[in-house]
């Protein structure tokens, strides 16, 4: 069977015509992405290592970078004093469970309950297995 992956979606039955020009094939290309404009200098990396002072991270255009640094820095330190208010922490303690949880009943010691469907579904079980015994038992004699 045909199916036409090239038809229109309301399927009136018109078939386009193939070009008598071949495909070209797809290659893969490589474009140059040029200088990375993210890295950072040499200096920078110095002054954030502790190796070397700030001027001398901040000198030509590099300054922009170590004005970011700093930014983070200020920002991080604010964050680091954070703490949760007492009233959200006491709201999260008294959340945990208080009593100890009981421990679950091993499947030996549960109550077993059997259900009309269930005991039809054993009984038959029971009587397929004693068939195929008996029959295993006299082809074997």
């Amino acid at each position: 069977m045909f199916d036409d992956l090239h038809s229109d979606v309301l399927g009136d039955g018109r078939k386009r015509e193939r070009s008598s020009k071949p495909e070209r094939p797809l290659a893969d290309r490589e474009v140059p992405l040029g200088p990375p404009s993210t890295t950072i200098s040499q200096a920078v990396h110095a002054w954030l290592d502790g190796n070397t002072p700030e001027r001398d991270a901040r000198r030509g255009e590099w300054s922009k970078d170590v004005d970011f640094w700093k930014r983070m820095e200020d920002d991080l330190v604010r964050r680091r004093r954070m703490r949760t208010p007492a009233h959200l922490n006491a709201r999260i303690m008294n959340a945990i469970p208080q009593h100890t949880p009981q421990v679950i009943t091993p499947w030996w010691r549960r109550e077993f309950v059997v259900t009309p469907s269930s005991a039809l579904v054993a009984m038959a079980t029971l009587m397929a297995a004693s068939v195929a015994a008996t029959a295993l038992v006299l082809r074997t004699h």
